[in-house]
């Protein structure tokens, strides 16, 4: 058991290494960006240390369906494969608000908007095989359940267990997704 749980880990600092060097390797890259400015930044950065001139900025708004299908079907047009999606936006301890959708936040934003992204690109990704969905979450998921009875957060709120909850709804949809998706990425 010992050398399947090494194997396990090896396997997922090799795809962290990929993924931190897939731009040094000429990789296009796209940033999806709800701010705009600050993806710029970053691609600067990125372009800078890598020179990988591949580095595009587009925008994303993960509180709101329309942006997300928006940026699915443009990507879908202009782009003919997908390697990796790394679902990594997120918010952390936000005052109770609501997405454009009507969703709590962090469950908008942390799990539901990265489950439609998925969902839109997933037959691309299955096209471009061999392919990865990375689903960055926290060690908080562990502190915390899904409380189907409050999931909105309208009974009561609480910032730090709503963000925990929407980090286990991550991993739970990632095990899900894992298990439904077993040899065809």
């Amino acid at each position: 058991m010992a050398s399947d749980r090494t194997k396990f880990r090896n396997s997922l600092f090799a795809l962290f290494l990929f993924s931190i060097n897939f731009p040094f390797e000429g990789g296009r890259v796209i940033l999806a960006c709800r701010d705009i400015a600050k993806g710029e930044a970053a691609a600067r950065e990125i372009i800078a240390e890598t020179g990988n001139q591949q580095v595009i900025v587009k925008k994303l708004d993960l509180s709101d369906s329309k942006s997300i299908r928006a940026f699915a079907e443009d990507f879908l047009k202009e782009e003919k494969k997908l390697h990796f999606l790394i679902n990594n936006a997120g918010v952390m301890m936000v005052p109770y608000s609501k997405t454009a959708d009507g969703f709590e936040m962090h469950i908008g934003v942390n799990h539901l908007g990265h489950f439609l992204l998925t969902f839109l690109l997933l037959d691309r990704l299955k096209e471009s095989a061999p392919a990865r969905i990375v689903n960055v979450s926290s060690l908080l998921h562990a502190f915390w359940r899904i409380n189907f009875k409050n999931l909105q957060g309208e009974k009561y709120y609480n910032e730090l267990l709503a963000y925990c909850q929407s980090k286990l709804a991550n991993v739970l949809f990632t095990r899900e997704l894992a298990r439904k998706l077993q040899g065809e990425l």
